[in-house]
């Protein structure tokens, strides 16, 4: 059946229906709400679901029955209305009977967050333009890695080795109170240190896996710069009326995200804030604006990969939902798949982003 649904848009991607549905929907309603409590109550001289209709009114009322016939109501049609109207609902609805009584049609208002409608720019020039400005900007001899580089981290290498030897040989020191250690402290850069230090055959060996180790962190510098611009333009360059819930949902992950690493840390997240001065709501406020970034990233990059009908690797994604299940067994498989789902889908985005330049 079509159901008689009229539609208004409000603010901040939220959408209210008002419905009307037959006055034979409240009866049936009715009769099965009768039913329900005849089958739950308990009234001495009767069988649990023979209990007369009369009896049922008198005991539970007919407020109380109409209630749960809307209940039932809303339970058998308002999904059928949401797919009617093709709308991507977000979080509950909050619904309201404007209307109710026997022999007229219900009346019913509901209001609810959907997915924003937008229009995505061309995302595959903003990936070509912004990655190639991070290039033009970054100096030809910064990608390379000079002895100077090596030099440094060999030295701190050293500095580690020298601050743990004088640990091992003075384990009554346990609040590092002891001296700075000196340039004449530290061990003799040398075949035997680089053996020491991590099983290299020579120093020779040594520095060339230090020289490795920066080149593989400048790219993969490189690569974080060239994709926080390609993000930075495609947020700049859509523009989406993002709903209150999508910023809280995003601002509950990082504080959660916070706490986890509060406490991993070793301290307790209420002592932490007493620490920064803030209340726990000073923090989401904090949040809010990279909040705002992250929901309006997430719904960009979710239209792409529809557009480019791109979908995550299955094989990957079983092994990693096992993998969350085995180390967070209280996760339910669900959660999982859409967190993994999630981080796969957009790697593939990037990936596609990051091949247009």
């Amino acid at each position: 059946m079509a159901y008689e649904v009229k539609i208004k848009k409000l603010p901040k991607s939220e959408i209210e229906l008002e419905i009307s549905l037959p006055a034979d929907f409240l009866d049936l309603g009715r009769k099965k709400a009768i039913k329900l409590f005849s089958d739950s109550l308990d009234i001495s001289g009767f069988r649990k679901g023979h209990i007369p209709e009369k009896i049922v009114i008198e005991k539970i009322g007919e407020d109380k029955i109409l209630e749960e016939a809307t209940d039932i109501i809303l339970k058998e049609h308002f999904s059928k209305i949401i797919e009617q109207e093709k709308l991507d609902i977000i979080g509950r609805p909050n619904v309201s009977i404007t209307k109710l009584a026997l022999g007229n049609p219900i009346e019913i208002k509901a209001t609810f967050a959907i997915i924003p409608s937008f229009e995505l720019p061309d995302y595959k020039k903003i990936a070509v333009s912004s990655q190639q400005q991070v290039v033009s900007k970054e100096k030809k001899e910064e990608t390379e890695v000079t002895d100077k580089e090596v030099e440094d981290v060999l030295l701190q290498i050293r500095k580690n080795k020298a601050h743990f030897d004088y640990h091992k040989n003075n384990p009554e020191d346990k609040e590092h109170h002891h001296p700075e250690i000196k340039d004449t402290d530290l061990p003799e850069l040398n075949d035997e240190f680089a053996k020491d230090a991590g099983n290299f055959k020579n120093l020779d060996e040594l520095k060339e896996k230090v020289k490795q180790n920066i080149k593989d962190e400048k790219k993969i510098r490189d690569i974080e710069k060239k994709r926080a611009s390609i993000i930075e333009e495609l947020v700049k360059n859509t523009s989406i009326e993002l709903p209150d819930i999508l910023i809280e949902s995003e601002i509950n992950k990082s504080l959660v995200q916070m706490k986890d690493d509060v406490e991993r840390a070793g301290h307790k997240f209420d002592e932490y804030l007493i620490q920064v001065k803030k209340t726990e709501d000073d923090l989401k406020k904090d949040l809010k604006e990279s909040s705002e970034k992250k929901a309006k990233v997430q719904l960009i990059f979710n239209k792409i990969a529809e557009v480019e009908k791109l979908s995550p690797n299955k094989d990957i994604l079983e092994n990693e939902v096992k993998e969350i299940m085995k180390h967070y067994p209280e996760a339910t498989e669900q959660n999982a798949r859409i967190y993994v789902s999630t981080i796969l889908l957009n790697q593939e985005v990037l990936k596609l982003l990051e091949n247009k330049s």
